[in-house]
């Protein structure tokens, strides 16, 4: 049955789309750094990159996965500063919160571990069941044992104490990094 909101068709145009998202974010990000310093080289590697990422399909996959999250963080961030806005905060303070002279870190992290874990999910919605695999006990393995050293690899990798040990490092790696800030 045919509704209004049948978007199905739209799955054709996604190679499309994650092409353009690509080149438009990585352009953009390229152009703010400067670290070429040539325009055209900067539109160059966003258009080598964005081929890449429409060619690779799972590259695709974590684009299109990731794209629609980041579409409700951006509605959900306009949401709150709407709030405030209705609430009588003044424009500047909202703008000296997210960014300024001296951004509120504790926003900006925030955020930075929201993008993270969208871009976690999408990782483990495509890479998922060839972590499952290499950290899966089975005993299946070639005549050279690659697949066996994989597992392993994998099997140590994967360990919860090995995962809150990784976790643990980047804790206190940020604990230092904001104690060592000096006081303004």
């Amino acid at each position: 049955m045919a509704t209004v909101l049948d978007v199905g068709i739209l799955q054709y145009f996604t190679p499309l789309i994650v092409f353009i998202f690509v080149l438009i974010i990585l352009w953009a990000l390229l152009e703010k750094i400067n670290f070429f310093g040539n325009k055209f080289a900067n539109l160059m590697i966003a258009f080598t990159l964005a081929t890449l990422f429409v060619v690779i399909p799972e590259l695709n996959q974590i684009v299109a996965l990731a794209t629609p999250w980041f579409v409700i963080l951006l509605i959900f961030l306009l949401m709150i500063i709407l709030i405030f806005l209705f609430m009588g905060v003044k424009p500047d303070f909202i703008a000296s919160v997210f960014g300024g002279e001296k951004p509120n870190l504790a926003v900006v992290w925030i955020i930075i571990v929201l993008c993270l874990a969208i871009f976690g999910y999408a990782f483990t919605q495509v890479y998922g069941e060839k972590i499952k695999n290499i950290t899966a006990g089975s005993d299946t393995t070639d005549a050279a044992g690659g697949d066996a050293l994989a597992q392993n690899i994998g099997q140590i990798l994967f360990t919860p104490k090995i995962m809150g040990m990784f976790f643990l490092l980047g804790l206190a790696a940020l604990v230092i990094r904001f104690v060592t800030i000096p006081a303004t």
